[in-house]
């Protein structure tokens, strides 16, 4: 659809709220799980701006967007935009990645809402090796797995399995 013809047809009537130490791309990601559409069809649908390239990681690295293009967010999740500004992924932390640093604890267990899993902001860091809560060494999961899933709910799902088989691996059994 041409970014001209595109028109936000109002306030979306449900829109997760981000956590502080959320990612902007799992953000934008919840709120297409939420909707059960992809996260390239949501943001088709709701702003007038080209989605930009996205590299190995999909949707979860998400480059920073325009000004003009977070606030279009803000609007249609009424949030200050100082708080999605807050969450956007500095540019030196793009790269191509084969694999994605993170805690399945806090994945899993979000202090601010346990029915919500997030991926955090501070995981995006190419630098990260440890848990800043729980100092313990970081898992990784591939980044294709971001790639290939349409929305957080999707990415939640096959972080889990990939986590599972692995476990199954190490250990010769299931849980």
């Amino acid at each position: 659809m041409p970014a001209e013809s595109r028109s936000n047809s109002g306030l979306w009537p449900v829109a997760p709220r981000p956590f502080y130490e959320e990612a902007f791309g799992s953000w934008l990601g919840r709120v297409a799980a939420r909707y059960q559409i992809s996260v390239g069809a949501l943001w088709e649908s709701s702003v007038s701006e080209e989605m930009p390239v996205l590299g190995s990681a999909g949707w979860i690295l998400f480059p920073t967007i325009s000004p003009f293009t977070l606030q279009q967010f803000a609007t249609l999740a009424r949030l200050d935009v100082a708080r999605l500004g807050h969450i956007q992924t500095p540019p030196a932390w793009l790269a191509d990645r084969r694999c994605m640093a993170y805690c399945f604890k806090c994945f899993v267990l979000n202090d601010a809402d346990v029915s919500a899993p997030r991926w955090k902001r501070e995981w995006l860091d190419p630098t990260a090796e440890f848990c800043s809560v729980h100092h313990k060494l970081l898992e990784t999961v591939p980044a294709s797995v971001f790639r290939v899933s349409k929305h957080f709910d999707a990415a939640h799902r096959a972080i889990s399995h990939y986590r599972e088989r692995r476990l199954f691996a190490d250990t010769g059994r299931r849980r």
